[in-house]
Formats: structure tokens, C-alpha cells, sequence
């Protein structure tokens, strides 16, 4: 009965930890696209920066903010493999 117990416990924790992980997953894309949007909510302040009198700023922030949410995305992930965390 122990060594029962014992397996269900350690692939109860096994479920818990994978949980975990996806959790940590979901929070860390939070806050990728949380450090965006707060770019993107000081471009849209109506602030006079003379930005937009520019014919390609528009893309140009928006190709900077992908690459700089895709590099924080990877080198947050490339960490927590490097630690043996996902």
C-alpha cells in the first residue's frame, strides 16, 4: 500500500510541476507583451515628438517592437532551459 501511495504522490507532483511550468509560461508572455504595449501606449499619447510626420516611423517602431518582444521571449526562455527550469 505505501509503494502505491508513494508512486500516486510522486506523479501527482510530476502533473503539479508541469503546471507550474505552463503557469510560468503564461506569465512571462504577460509581461513580453505587457513591456510592449506600455512602448506602445507612450507612442499613442498624442505627444507632439514630431514621429509621426515621418513616413516610416510607424513600421519601423513596430519591426522594433517584434524583434525586441521575440529577443526578451527567447533569451527568458533560453534561460530557464539553461537552468534546467523548462
Amino acid at each position: 500500500v505505501r509503494n502505491t501511495e508513494e508512486v500516486v504522490e510522486i506523479e501527482l507532483d510530476l502533473i503539479r510541476n508541469r503546471i507550474m511550468r505552463y503557469e510560468m509560461l503564461l506569465e512571462l508572455s504577460g509581461l513580453v507583451v505587457g513591456v510592449a504595449a506600455a512602448v506602445t501606449g507612450a507612442f499613442g499619447m498624442n505627444l507632439v515628438n514630431h514621429f509621426e510626420e515621418h513616413p516610416h516611423m510607424f513600421y519601423n517602431v513596430c519591426v522594433t517592437l517584434l524583434l525586441f518582444m521575440g529577443g526578451m521571449g527567447y533569451s527568458i526562455l533560453r534561460k530557464l532551459s539553461l537552468d534546467n527550469i523548462l
